[in-house]
């Protein structure tokens, strides 16, 4: 018994540590690092590309700038081959909200359930936009128990 909770302690470690967050999203860091060495490679490679090729096909002063798209467009590769290499491994799962559940949500964020109803229920926009989505109910029955 005492060996499967170490396990499951240290899987939830290396579960921790296997992620980052970078700029508001959690990535693997090989997987971030993959992508930026080959949208860089392929963005700089399409531009020294075009130095290379169209000094011999564009007038002088083009070459710049058509270096500079073929550049532009191996970014867009890079995105592409990136998007089909790292897919999303995050699995989100919806469960309906009980007033148990929301008032558990809340308390864990260490929301005050019945502040947020009465800040709430004191603003017109907020208060439609909850009735539109259907959770004014559920959240006015959480923020009425507290």
């Amino acid at each position: 018994m005492e060996t499967e909770m170490v396990k499951k302690e240290q899987q939830a470690t290396a579960a921790q540590r296997e992620y980052i967050e970078i700029l508001g999203d959690t990535v693997v860091p090989v997987r971030i690092l993959s992508a930026i060495v080959i949208s860089i490679c392929l963005s700089i490679g399409g531009y020294f590309l075009g130095k290379s090729i169209f000094p011999k096909i564009a007038e002088a002063k083009m070459v710049g700038s058509y270096s500079l798209l073929l550049g532009i467009a191996g970014s867009v590769i890079g995105l592409i081959i990136c998007a089909n290499l790292f897919k999303p491994s995050r699995i989100l799962t919806e469960e309906e909200t009980s007033t148990e559940g929301l008032e558990e949500v809340l308390l864990s964020m260490q929301v005050d359930p019945g502040a947020e109803y009465d800040l709430i229920k004191d603003d017109p926009v907020t208060k439609k936009e909850m009735e539109e989505l259907g959770i004014l109910e559920t959240f006015k029955r959480s923020g009425g128990r507290a």
